[in-house]
């Protein structure tokens, strides 16, 4: 496919391009407001001009703590057309984290929602941001301001900045789509949070192949409830439904209020991870929704379990597509076929798509035959070229010839499509054997009543590691540990199978969804260290 008219070389081009077309088609539905593409684009560019009064030069950085909402695409879009790179906070990150983003960025603002969840973000603001010298403006969105010097979002924008039309005009000229546009930092779980820098390109060409591959127009609306710190709620559905012309609506997750959004608004597609589609049916009254509206379910972020997987078919849509999405290659990269069968939805990510390249590799970076486990590496215009101000980390990941090396593990089968087994991290050895826990977590979701699982490698005396399986149970079953054991035999290797299995009501999660493994494997190591010092 071709990438782009070479016109729309910025992501605000399309913003742009959308209100000059279809000036009164929906961009945004946030709680009774409806924006228009006309309002939007008339908004960023009186943010734009607002951030050119304000000094802010290109390649200035601007963090942000926001949920999806529509201050945080006017601020998106506002960069793009200045050349700003905005940079993302979660909503639940610590002080010390958040103090990191702003330190490792060298963030000149930060763009803050005023509270949330039990956060009042100006009273932590005022604790981090003495020990942040960067940071020289503070914007409070959607709440009064009670920090000193920081100034309301919403009265900045009642203001009259048109004098600074001319100057975004010519500092609009001076932005490449090479250039960055946004840092979204990964989790840090091998390390400190790494920030990928993405372009206007990397993001702009994985989101027309994310809508070729849904065939995704002006005509859908989508649900934007993801994180906007990461790819998923910034990129893969923010970026994508703004280039596609589509409206989105804009709320936080919320099992049972996606479900009411969905039926209310009639949604087209929806983008989530298995995890928030198994919350959605564990809802009690979850047959009452109307959901007909649906023609396209995406699931990313981990394995698929197949009883997810019947139910969107049968209760959504039959149009379900896996991928996988990285941060690193700006969103999603490889796709299920259109129409493909639950297995191979269950088993596979499908294959890269057309426009990007993917090589399995052993240790040495060598490619390694079909069918054998290997790293998966990708090249494209939607990879990044660096984690900022990472050289040495940038170094490890990225090779001369473009290629980003993910430390994902795993293989190409039969027909073509990528099988995934885990992280190469999370990959532990059991009597001489490599086990990897997502081929585990995926049997042990086949056992009926399991809604959530997590397997880690905790140390053995004899067999160096076991696999121990963290079980969410569905609301009203009981699992009995013998008789998964016994089923499991009918799935894995007997060495495979975990000796270990603990039951929880809830595992830790990630804003987006996932489950936070790297908590469980500090738990391991917790009690490691209490029974060496016993």
């Amino acid at each position: 496919m071709g990438f782009t008219d070479g016109a729309l070389r910025l992501l605000s081009d399309y913003m742009i391009k959308a209100a000059q077309d279809r000036p009164d088609h929906i961009a945004f539905l946030y709680g009774e407001q409806r924006i228009t593409y006309r309002e939007f684009a008339q908004q960023v560019e009186k943010l734009a001009c607002y951030l050119l009064k304000l000094g802010v030069q290109k390649g200035d950085r601007l963090a942000y703590l926001m949920t999806p909402r529509p201050e945080f695409f006017y601020l998106y879009m506002a960069a793009s057309r200045i050349g700003a790179i905005i940079v993302g906070i979660g909503t639940r990150q610590s002080n010390k984290e958040i103090e990191y983003v702003l330190n490792n960025s060298e963030a000149i603002a930060i763009f803050t929602l005023h509270s949330m969840y039990e956060f009042d973000y100006q009273e932590r603001f005022e604790k981090i941001l003495p020990n942040c010298p960067s940071v020289t403006h503070v914007l409070i969105v959607g709440g009064p301001v009670k920090m000193e010097n920081a100034l309301s979002f919403d009265e900045i924008m009642q203001g009259d900045y048109s004098e600074y039309l001319p100057a975004l005009l010519e500092r609009e000229a001076q932005v490449s789509t090479h250039d960055g546009i946004i840092i979204v930092y990964t989790s840090g779980s091998t390390g400190v949070p790494k920030g990928a820098l993405m372009s206007h390109q990397n993001i702009i060409h994985m989101s027309l192949v994310e809508i070729n591959m849904c065939e995704a127009g002006a005509d859908d609306i989508w649900i934007n409830h993801l994180p906007t710190n990461h790819v998923g709620g910034a990129t893969e559905i923010g970026a994508t439904a703004i280039i596609a012309n589509s409206t989105q609506v804009l709320e936080p997750f919320n099992p049972a209020k996606t479900l009411e959004l969905i039926e209310k608004h009639k949604i087209t597609i929806l983008g989530q991870v298995p995890t928030m589609y198994a919350m959605e049916f564990a809802l009690p009254d979850y047959d009452k929704y109307d959901l007909s509206s649906l023609r396209a379910a995406v699931i990313s972020g981990s394995a698929a379990p197949i009883e997810t997987l019947r139910k969107i078919k049968e209760t959504m849509c039959d149009n379900c597509y896996n991928c996988l999405g990285l941060t690193e290659v700006s969103g999603l990269i490889t796709y299920t076929e259109k129409g493909a069968s639950l297995e191979t939805l269950n088993l596979t990510v499908g294959k890269v798509a057309p426009d990007f390249e993917m090589k399995l590799v052993d240790e040495n970076r060598q490619e390694v035959p079909r069918g054998q486990i290997g790293e998966i590496a990708y090249r494209g215009t939607s990879v990044i070229k660096e984690y900022f101000k990472l050289p040495d980390v940038t170094a490890a990941s990225f090779d001369d010839e473009g290629w980003f090396y993910s430390g994902d593990m795993g293989f190409i089968d039969e027909d073509g499509n990528l099988r995934m087994v885990g992280r190469s991290k999370d990959m532990y050895i059991t009597n001489g054997e490599n086990i990897y826990p997502a081929e585990v977590e995926d049997a042990i979701m086949r056992y009926p009543g399991v809604m959530l699982c997590a397997v880690v490698g905790v140390p053995h005396e004899i067999a160096g590691h076991v696999g121990r399986a963290y079980i969410v149970p569905l609301p009203g079953h009981e699992i009995n540990p013998d008789d998964l054991q016994e089923f499991l035999k009918e799935y894995l290797a007997t060495y495979k199978i975990p000796r270990e299995y603990v039951f929880r009501e809830m595992l830790p999660m990630t804003l987006l969804g996932k489950i936070e493994k790297k908590l469980l494997r500090q738990e391991v190591e917790a009690e490691l260290q209490a029974k060496n010092q016993a």
